[in-house]
């Protein structure tokens, strides 16, 4: 089977009616916001196409993402839309990805993209919690993201869910509610964001003012970590955790920038599943634990947190990490030997 693939095409700032307390767009994606006639943007999105790769040996779905897609003017979206047809009537793709508010959702809006061949939104839920939401100055409510899912997947819409750690007033249990609500709507896919702190933005501002308090890279890995269980335990993909690579992500002031969150976050999921299995028979004894292949590393990187966490807890004689190709993500298996 092929694997599959998103051609990204940024379209930074468009259409967003809000600027949400933490939203800094060009410092988010590493995507500047241009004043582009649509002639030129369009040559922008051909060149992204040819510089793209072999389009055969993947199943790719052309992504626009950046902002909110269903905003921005009609006359636009429809000749980026239409644009893209030429690629997926060529075989290069097989179908459409965009990312949008769930206030920016209707049905006609939803008949105008299925023209079109769209087959997946991405919906900036965030959270469920209305009193977060408020403080994060979204502008819409929890309501909204449960109507705007209902009318994904009623006309047939894969529905991917992102969803954000550590905003203003909100904790872990309000997280898990949002992880939980994000698959009782029917997610198919998750993103999971931690809060990252830019200059310039209004919780720049808060956390300055001492008004915000940014999660440090370890508490926003293991808050991570529970929403992925959730995730992971629904049958909901989990595309990404932790924002995209970039040199403005590495100058924020504050907040868990740090690029190692996913592998953090898979690693504390496996050290909650072997602290729970293990127990305290691990003490003084030699404790192998066998990991899917690949996943090793989990345990091992950022030097050596997680593994240590494990000594500290289960105080094994000595803790020894195996492959086995039998397991699969986020399955272990141990043996305890005296």
């Amino acid at each position: 089977m092929k694997k599959h693939r998103n051609l990204p095409f940024f379209v930074p700032f468009a259409g967003c009616p809000h600027r949400c307390a933490f939203c800094s767009q060009e410092k988010i994606t590493g995507h500047r916001e241009t004043a582009e006639d649509l002639t030129a943007e369009l040559a922008a999105f051909d060149a992204m196409m040819a510089n793209a790769g072999d389009l055969s040996a993947t199943e790719n779905r052309i992504a626009f993402f950046g902002g909110s897609f269903t905003g921005i003017p009609k006359e636009r979206m429809t000749a980026l839309l239409e644009r893209a047809q030429l690629y997926l009537e060529r075989g290069d793709a097989v179908g459409i990805r965009i990312s949008t508010r769930p206030d920016l959702i209707d049905g006609e809006i939803l008949g105008l993209l299925k023209t079109y061949r769209v087959t997946d939104v991405e919906l900036g839920v965030q959270s469920m919690d209305d009193g977060v939401l408020s403080l994060s100055g979204r502008g819409h409510a929890a309501a909204d993201s449960r109507r705007a899912a209902e009318l994904l997947i009623a006309h047939s819409f894969r529905f991917t869910g992102q969803m954000m750690i550590g905003l203003p007033g909100s904790d872990e249990e309000k997280e898990l509610a949002t992880a939980k609500a994000i698959c009782d709507m029917g997610a198919k896919e998750a993103r999971i964001y931690p809060t990252v702190v830019f200059a310039g933005t209004p919780l720049h501002q808060m956390t300055l003012s001492g008004v915000y308090r940014p999660l440090t890279v370890t508490e926003a890995a293991k808050r991570c970590a529970s929403c992925l269980e959730i995730f992971l335990s629904r049958g909901v993909k989990v595309l990404k955790i932790g924002l995209q690579s970039s040199p403005e992500l590495t100058a924020a002031p504050f907040g868990p920038k740090d690029g190692s969150i996913a592998e953090l976050a898979y690693g504390y999921l496996y050290a909650k599943e072997i602290i729970s299995r293990a127990g305290k028979a691990a003490a003084g004894k030699h404790l192998t634990v066998y990991l899917p292949k690949g996943e090793l590393s989990k345990l091992t990187g950022h030097r050596r947190l997680i593994l240590q966490e494990l000594q500290d807890t289960l105080l094994p004689r000595t803790i020894d990490l195996r492959e086995d190709d039998t397991l699969s993500v986020p399955r272990v298996k141990l043996s305890i030997e005296g």
